[in-house]
């Protein structure tokens, strides 16, 4: 797992997103309310569908899909967070705390580094 996410809050903007993304070299944004905890998540992907609105006036909380979130606790073994995502056919998993009635980011789990991970190891990953 990656410590650490790259955010923005609800209110941000689709330009302002992409100018993040990009930056960063990302091609998602973990969209957080005000007390951090994850309201969705915003892809490259979401950012092209909006190709012809106005970026400037659309907000993350306008186009992010929660339902389509996954989410992961720190307790989670890699194999059963790679079932996950092999189940729902996703490449990231959110990694949030495990403290009851939260839902604060920790990082998140790439498939990208999954697949770094296995191509240096020799033995078989647990």
């Amino acid at each position: 797992m990656r410590r650490g996410a790259i955010t923005c809050s609800e209110e941000t903007n689709l330009r302002d997103i992409a100018q993040i993304m990009v930056v960063n070299r990302v091609r998602y944004c973990a969209v957080i309310n005000q007390q951090h905890e994850i309201r969705g998540l915003i892809s490259s992907d979401s950012i092209v569908r909006a190709f012809g609105e106005d970026i400037c006036s659309v907000k993350a909380k306008d186009i992010l899909t929660p339902d389509s979130m996954v989410t992961t606790t720190p307790g989670t073994s890699l194999t059963e967070a790679i079932a996950i995502m092999r189940d729902r056919k996703i490449e990231h998993l959110i990694v949030v705390s495990d403290r009851p009635k939260s839902k604060a980011v920790l990082g998140i789990l790439c498939a990208k580094e999954i697949v770094a991970r296995m191509a240096n190891r020799k033995e078989r990953m647990e």
